[in-house]
């Protein structure tokens, strides 16, 4: 659904980095749901003494995925590319293409990022992040002002 509708002389032109941040083409001669980048869905769960991170990355391997702890950062990155070629009679098909995505996780404090371990099932990465000893259920009641 367009919330405005935009005549050709005053629609603005969009630099990639604003196609990029919405994820899909600003642009007369595309589609209003042809995606340009993916950002795969992510839920962060709090099991008591550990975290788990659940990633929807279907159609990827787990040699496609890199992870990483970086600057207190959990770091999920992931570049893959593939080309598929067709010949047949009098005719040839070739196709190619790249994807890449990267998210990152600032830990809290009360992560062990020594205790970080990852598996990978039906296109669903699942990382489970320690709890330091002893701060396992640390509350705090913040007073609203």
């Amino acid at each position: 659904m367009d919330l405005f509708k935009w005549t050709k002389n005053i629609k603005p032109k969009f630099p990639n980095v604003v196609e990029k941040f919405f994820g899909k083409k600003i642009d007369d001669q595309a589609s209003g749901t042809e995606a340009i980048a993916s950002v795969p869905s992510v839920n962060i769960n709090d099991k008591g003494k550990s975290f788990e991170v659940s990633v929807a990355v279907p159609g990827m391997n787990k040699k496609d995925i890199k992870l990483e702890v970086r600057d207190n950062c959990l770091v999920i990155f992931s570049e893959k590319q593939y080309e598929k070629e067709e010949n047949e009679g009098n005719w040839m098909r070739r196709e190619y293409g790249y994807t890449s995505f990267q998210r990152m996780f600032q830990l809290p404090e009360n992560a062990n990022p020594d205790e970080i371990d990852a598996s990978m099932k039906n296109g669903v990465l699942k990382i489970k992040v320690g709890k330091v000893k002893g701060q396992e259920n640390s509350k705090k009641a913040i007073e609203i002002k």
